[in-house]
């Protein structure tokens, strides 16, 4: 008589399908988890530009002024400017870092780098003008920017105005859920 044997445990074959199977899974929600993060942070510029803009108008109808520091010009906006979001018909005046401090109840998700303005860790215009996580205002136009920007899919955004308009930044939302 043959005995049987009855062999139990997971064949190779079968093992490999699970693991491919997993790591499909794995990279999917990694995928969709980064656009998340993407949505987040465009979603972050865009409430800290409108915050912003309600804060400054509210203060320069009181105090007919824009709250920034004007004892130095902040020069370092050529990534901006390469960026084509600067106007040049508009945007015709000086740009300062915006006086955090001058408005009540500001809450902001980045700009963090004012603090160095406010401490005196960044006094002199090279120092104020290599700190990229900050607001500024210009003069003129009033128009607010993000110095270092979000960068979602090789496109830089700064502001929410002119060129990057909440239709457009809808846009790139769209955009980026469906790829």
């Amino acid at each position: 008589m043959k005995k049987i044997l009855n062999n139990k445990g997971i064949s190779l074959i079968s093992l490999t399908i699970t693991v491919v199977v997993i790591l499909i899974l794995t990279s999917i929600i990694l995928y969709n988890a980064s656009k998340d993060v993407k949505i987040s942070n465009l979603s972050a510029l865009q409430s800290d530009i409108v915050n912003l803009q309600d804060k400054v108008a509210s203060y320069y109808a009181q105090y007919g002024k824009i709250p920034a520091i004007t004892s130095n010009e902040y020069t370092n906006i050529d990534d901006i400017k390469n960026a084509g979001v600067i106007s040049s018909s508009v945007d015709t005046g000086k740009f300062y870092v915006i006086d955090l401090s001058a408005m009540e109840n500001v809450t902001l998700n980045y700009g963090k780098d004012y603090e160095k303005v406010r401490t005196g860790e960044a006094q002199t215009s090279e120092q104020i003008n290599n700190l990229k996580d900050i607001y500024i205002i210009n003069e003129t136009s009033h128009n607010i920017f993000y110095v270092e920007g979000i960068k979602i899919d090789n496109e830089q955004y700064y502001t929410n105005y002119s060129l990057i308009s909440l239709e457009s930044l809808l846009i790139a939302l769209v955009s980026i859920l469906e790829t």
